[in-house]
């Protein structure tokens, strides 16, 4: 550390004369307006942004994947109560950690409060936020579904084309009109609450036997076939968190969010709430109308099987997938409206190449470069795996950087809490026993998926630990990346940063760095 500390020279902030105070700083000539959004999100919209983005592509298109991991219809269960108790858990750390520093970053900026060098958990971050928090699985699901309910032959580059269409659409709405991107993700957060309400209430119906099919009879010997193997068990339990992912959504906003703390004190556990009960039930709802061998049979598509269950080869066999395919694409809408927000906070932060052109909101206000960069990389993803695989590998790649990153910052506030000097208060702390369930469970999810799996082989053709091996090396880049620039490269060529800031409105600064030479 002791090279990068010499590879800085003291920051230059802003002098404070007329022209600053006018929104544009003497040092950096950069007019705010043109970077910060304004703040519109009330609860409502905060409830809506975490729903959207929880419910997606997991609650729909994960459970056969968790049941055949697990091996029974009593262990999927398990897997999902464990999962919604580790991901209540996440909700009081983000609660605390939303309530401490109020502003547009999320997790971005819980590293940053938590760990030195600062410079170095952003450039992390950078990595994670731009080729690990993307939307190809939700884009995969929404093509998957659209095409069960146009009733169209799905081919690699038909589902391919259906899933860029959806992505680009989610893109270009939040970055040209973003006032009705943000009225169809409303809207479409209700159809997600009432598809899986009314997939929870065809559930009691297959319980009392209104089925078009046998009654599976999936509850009798529920443990029967249970795995025993850790890494099954780790990898359905990812799954569950990957179903319940987002609720970390609107701390990546709180710029534009009215009032921040009073807003994420009633949206998050409201919406946490809502979704668990309804992923239980629904998870209740597929056993009871879905025989074991559909239900594996039907990969991403489960819902689609209950429906056809239930209703025959009808009209609402074919609507009722769209409805899935419509909270697919509210998820797109969510994680489209959230992301590009994220990468404009690291543009802010100097760390991205072509930082500035990625931090401008023009012309719509809005982050378009970002939202342009977001597209690009989830296309990627869409079209880069092998078809078959594409889903699970791209589920398993999103969440296990995800369970990193959490692990990280509640060791972070742990740190935070014990460390008198670093003087961190929040007006919701979280209890201890819920930060070392957190902590633990964590630990376990990082583990289990490069325990060997029975056959040798995971939940997809590809090798078992490639997604976890794939996504440290992903986050290992931005290590690597902040050696190189910030690090090597100022030792060996000679020169030192001098970083530039500008205060902003919302508490936020923009950073910019300068060579000095020194030799």
């Amino acid at each position: 550390m002791k090279m990068a500390f010499k590879a800085f020279a003291p920051v230059v902030r802003s002098s404070g004369d007329d022209s600053e105070r006018e929104g544009k700083s003497t040092t950096l000539g950069i007019d705010e307006s043109h970077v910060l959004q304004e703040r519109t999100i009330g609860v409502f919209g905060a409830a809506s942004l975490i729903i959207n983005k929880m419910i997606g592509a997991g609650i729909f298109s994960t459970p056969s994947g968790i049941f055949k991991l697990s091996g029974s219809v009593g262990m999927s269960l398990m897997c999902w109560i464990i999962g919604a108790a580790v991901a209540t858990c996440g909700t009081f750390v983000m609660l605390e950690f939303g309530g401490a520093i109020p502003r547009s970053g999320g997790i971005k900026n819980y590293l940053e409060r938590s760990y030195s060098p600062r410079l170095m958990q952003t450039c992390i971050y950078v990595f994670f936020c731009v080729f690990l928090q993307v939307s190809a699985s939700n884009a995969i699901t929404f093509s998957s579904y659209l095409l069960v309910a146009a009733g169209a032959e799905s081919t690699t580059w038909k589902l391919r084309g259906v899933a860029i269409a959806g992505a680009f659409f989610s893109c270009g709405v939040h970055a040209v009109t973003p006032r009705i991107g943000r009225w169809i993700s409303d809207l479409l957060s209700v159809v997600k609450i009432f598809t899986l309400f009314f997939i929870v209430c065809c559930g009691f119906a297959a319980l009392g036997g209104h089925l078009k099919v046998d009654q599976p009879h999936n509850f009798s010997n529920g443990f029967e076939g249970t795995s025993n193997n850790g890494y099954n068990i780790g990898t359905a339990i990812l799954q569950v968190i990957f179903a319940f992912g987002g609720y970390d959504n609107i701390n990546a906003v709180l710029s534009e969010v009215r009032n921040p703390q009073k807003t994420l004190k009633l949206a998050l556990p409201l919406s946490m709430g809502t979704v668990t009960v309804l992923y239980i039930l629904a998870n209740i709802a597929y056993f009871a109308a879905v025989s074991k061998e559909d239900f594996k049979a039907a990969q991403v598509t489960v819902a689609a099987s209950l429906f056809r269950n239930m209703f025959g080869d009808t009209a609402a066999v074919k609507a009722l997938p769209a409805l899935v395919a419509l909270s697919a694409l509210g998820h797109l809408l969510g994680i489209a409206f959230t992301v590009p927000r994220i990468i404009q906070e690291l543009a802010k932060d100097g760390v991205l190449p072509f930082s500035n052109f990625f931090m401008e909101n023009r012309p719509f206000k809005t982050p378009i470069t970002a939202l342009a960069l977001h597209l690009g990389v989830t296309i990627l993803f869409v079209c880069a795996p092998p078809a078959g695989d594409a889903f699970n590998f791209i589920v398993s790649l999103s969440s296990y950087p995800g369970t990193i990153m959490h692990l990280a910052i509640v060791i972070g506030l742990v740190k935070l809490r014990l460390k008198k000097s670093e003087n961190f208060t929040s007006p919701f702390p979280a209890p201890w026993p819920v930060i070392g369930f957190f902590v633990v469970s964590n630990i376990f999810l990082l583990v289990m998926p490069f325990i060997r799996p029975p056959s040798g082989k995971g939940n997809t053709s590809l090798p078992y630990w490639l997604s976890p091996f794939v996504a440290v090396m992903i986050l290992l880049l931005g290590i690597i990346y902040y050696v190189l620039r910030f690090v090597l490269s100022p030792l060996v060529f000679g020169y030192k940063h001098e970083q530039i800031q500008q205060d902003l409105s919302d508490g936020s600064k923009i950073t910019r760095f300068r060579r000095i030479k020194t030799r």
